[in-house]
């Protein structure tokens, strides 16, 4: 995967986290990650973001939608880690949108515009970069992937806190596709962007059916996913292999007071 044109030419340069050097963009050569998106009201979604600005994309009027993605990072340019993102697709700056319609270029085109609301990683290297470049809501976790056939059950776990355990269908993966993720958080009164631009030679997606069931633990996540009230089932994910992708440093900022683009 390393030889693959996706990385040729790649510009890189290196930054300074606290006395140690980071390249970037950061490099993933190969992984594989299964996303459910969950349904719930709008309104229950709204008072987890940290800003009002934050808009959120509905898939229907008054329902809007969580993703929980599991990532499995067999080689990157920072070593191999597992991940969990928990994340509210939206829309910033904010603009009109438009309920459903809104959701369709998220789903179909794979432009990926999310909060990220949590975001638990297996190593130490990708914690601490986490949380200095972007301010991302990173903490050490023990996260499992276990295949059962035509299924993958991922567990999460805090210590010996057990978060969720999630069991999702391995998707027939029929079609390869290029992705963008664009990624928001607040530092310092400071809106921050990232950008993730990916590659994947096979991925499998389903927009209507019974994807993944989630199993909730007791922790604060745990309680939090269950006051959301989420659909008992995810009804459109994603599974894909062999992925490719590219994390570039934080590149736009906004004043979160006046939404000004300001320097970095």
């Amino acid at each position: 995967m390393r030889n693959d044109p996706f990385f040729e030419d790649t510009p890189r340069k290196t930054l300074d986290m606290a006395g140690e050097s980071v390249e970037f963009p950061i490099l993933y050569y190969d992984f594989r990650f299964m996303t459910a998106i969950f349904t719930t009201k709008t309104s229950k979604l709204q008072k987890l973001l940290p800003h009002r600005n934050f808009k959120i994309i509905e898939i229907w009027p008054g329902t809007g939608m969580l993703g929980i993605t599991a990532f499995e990072y067999r080689d990157t340019s920072i070593g191999p880690y597992n991940e969990v993102a928990a994340a509210i697709p939206v829309r910033f700056p904010p603009g009109f949108t438009l309920p459903g319609f809104s959701a369709v270029p998220v789903l179909v085109k794979n432009v990926f515009h999310i909060y990220i609301q949590h975001l638990p990683v297996t190593t130490e290297i990708a914690l601490k970069g986490g949380v200095h470049f972007w301010n991302y809501p990173k903490f050490m976790s023990d996260i499992t992937f276990q295949d059962q056939g035509e299924n993958m059950e991922i567990k999460l776990k805090e210590g010996d806190r057990f978060i969720f355990k999630m069991r999702a269908k391995k998707l027939p993966t029929k079609r390869s596709a290029l992705f963008e993720f664009h990624t928001y958080s607040i530092k310092e009164r400071t809106v921050m962007h990232a950008f993730v631009d990916g590659k994947a030679p096979s991925l499998g997606s389903r927009m209507m059916g019974e994807i993944a069931e989630i199993e909730l633990g007791e922790h604060p996540i745990s309680e939090e996913l269950a006051e959301l009230n989420l659909s008992k089932t995810a009804l459109v994910g994603q599974y894909g292999e062999g992925v490719m992708s590219k994390l570039h440093e934080p590149d736009r900022r906004w004043n979160v007071e006046t939404l000004n683009t300001v320097s970095g």
